[in-house]
């Protein structure tokens, strides 16, 4: 949409080195297995196959003949790649029934092989070459649609409102492609509003695909226009319901889709959890250069599509039914419910807000609680400060040190050592652009619509500082309150499991170690009591549960 180019252009998906990963040619012999799980059926030149926003469309193999897949309409309509004898179309979003992030439409006459839905997840689960191929394609395909910034969904906001980074944030984690316009940086943003009929107040505004246009719109009306959502979540039962896409969530999903449960993931936001807005993590196993938080959660996402488990976002528990009796009943938002023989709560934790006046005005609007590329375009050549001394905030710092002029980190202790890794310590000693101030806290936010300025209290000494970004990454606070009474929690909130549970087993069995006070229900990740807030602790932790929890289904609950 920012771009003005009309009519046709050049391959967006070229991809360079990569054009044979995106746009792979599959051989005869694959198109035989391919043949087992569809059918065959002929298309005229015109025919339109699939428009941006449908839900649960089907793959399609060329035979023979071409089709383009393109986003927009009209003067703004883009190419973003050609399929031709071979290929196929789909990305991600295909396994799990998701909209449309791009239209599709014969420039040929064309025999294809049409791959439902169910088909092609059961296709991808049993033959592991062709799958390889298929996923890698559909991966790389949802990446470049991502840094197209021609297309996607229109948003137009402004970098002074707090909804508009909500929403925006919403919108990258989710991986959704999407064009933005800041009404005080584009000419075109005003123009847009009168097009679609909104003023200031409205803003955030998004104009979906097909042109609707939403105006302050909830995460969940906008997952709704987009196709993001769940279409056929309420009321469903399932073996396993687990809350949070956090790594510890999306492991246990993975993991028990794989072996064969019917599994839903419920999230409020998006997968990955607090791990989703690290720039990058560099001490997770497997991963010698480092992987950022979106990209790690955005494979796990994708194994738990390959393997057919539900991802609900924006999915919000709202409570747990868990007397005696199976199953449980989980009650969510927007008058939704789901059933589970067993439960998996992933809930993670969220950044403690510390005692500051005027703290919510200036939420978006100089104080973030994380440091993704989106925030570090608000810093570039300033000075910034980043309050807590944990790895996500060494990891903020050092990413952001390549933006910022200048990156102080804040911490009330003596050091840096009890609570963050020495690899990431390193760093920060080196950066000649950071400064850790020990035995330091701020204790007043100034400004009118944008934060202005700080005062800190360094060691008994209040000073007032002119900086306008400020990153909070403090202790953790356990979502939990949605439990009720279900569970048994340690005096900080969090979920209590194994032999740290007051609860006494009936002689029939004991207790599993992750599994919590009440049968069937099991912890993992941040919100257990006693957990290792590490990335592969709560991956592991999120597979060694689901052992467990076979086990328990194995009773005949």
């Amino acid at each position: 949409m920012s771009d003005k180019t009309s009519g046709k252009r050049e391959d967006l998906l070229a991809g360079g080195s990569r054009h044979h990963q995106i746009f792979p040619r599959l051989n005869d012999a694959q198109f035989a297995v391919l043949e087992r799980y569809g059918e065959r059926r002929k298309l005229n030149t015109g025919d339109v196959l699939f428009t941006e926003g449908d839900r649960h469309i089907p793959m399609y193999a060329i035979i023979s003949g071409t089709i383009e897949a393109t986003r927009g309409s009209g003067d703004t309509l883009h190419v973003l790649g050609t399929h031709g004898p071979g290929s196929f179309t789909g990305e991600v979003g295909t396994l799990a029934g998701r909209g449309a992030v791009a239209s599709a439409r014969a420039t040929s006459d064309c025999e294809v092989i049409v791959i439902d839905e169910e088909s092609l997840r059961a296709l991808v689960i049993a033959e592991a070459e062709l799958s390889e191929t298929i996923m890698r394609a559909y991966i790389l395909r949802r990446v470049a649609y991502i840094q197209d910034q021609s297309g996607g969904v229109v948003v137009i906001g402004s970098s002074a409102s707090f909804p508009t980074l909500v929403l925006r944030h919403f919108l990258s984690r989710n991986a959704q492609p999407s064009a933005y316009f800041d009404i005080d940086e584009h000419e075109e943003a005003k123009a847009l509003l009168e097009r679609y009929g909104a003023t200031k107040e409205d803003l955030p505004v998004l104009v979906t695909l097909q042109g609707v246009v939403l105006k302050r719109p909830t995460n969940r009306a906008v997952a709704d226009a987009i196709g993001l959502s769940p279409d056929r979540l309420n009321g469903e039962r399932f073996d396993v319901v687990v809350v949070g896409a956090g790594p510890a969530g999306l492991a246990a999903a993975v993991y028990a889709a794989s072996e064969g449960l019917r599994v839903a993931v419920l999230d409020t936001k998006a997968p990955g959890g607090q791990a989703g807005t690290s720039s990058k993590i560099e001490n997770y196993f497997g991963f010698p250069t480092g992987i950022s938080g979106q990209a790690l959660a955005g494979r796990g996402l994708s194994q738990c599509r390959k393997f057919g488990a539900e991802v609900g976002v924006p999915i919000e528990a709202l409570g747990i039914e868990c007397d005696k009796g199976q199953p449980f009943h989980i009650r969510l938002s927007h008058d939704e419910h789901v059933y589970g023989r067993a439960v998996v709560i992933a809930t993670g934790a969220r950044y403690r807000k510390p005692e500051l006046a005027r703290l919510e005005h200036f939420q978006g609007r100089g104080v973030y609680y994380s440091a993704t590329y989106m925030e570090a375009a608000f810093c570039g050549n300033e000075e910034l400060v980043i309050v807590g001394g944990g790895n996500s905030a060494g990891q903020a710092a050092v990413f952001l040190s390549g933006f910022a002029r200048h990156v102080h980190i804040v911490i009330r202790g003596e050091g840096l050592a009890a609570s963050m890794s020495n690899y990431l310590i390193r760093r920060i000693e080196a950066a000649p652009n950071i400064t850790v101030h020990v035995r330091t806290q701020i204790v007043a936010l100034n400004g009118e619509a944008h934060l202005e300025s700080i005062q800190w209290n360094q060691q008994g000494r209040i000073e007032e500082k002119p900086i306008r970004h400020v990153f909070l990454f403090l202790g953790a606070q356990p979502n939990t309150g949605w439990l009720g009474d279900c569970v048994e929690l340690d005096r900080n909130g969090f979920v209590l499991t194994g032999p740290d549970v007051a609860h006494k087993w009936t002689s029939e069995r004991t207790g599993h170690f992750l599994e919590t006070s009440r049968s069937g229900i099991f912890a993992v990740g941040d919100v257990r009591s006693g957990s290792v807030k590490r990335v592969a602790a709560a991956v592991g932790e999120g597979a060694a549960a689901i052992q467990s929890l076979h086990q328990y289904l194995a009773l005949g609950v």
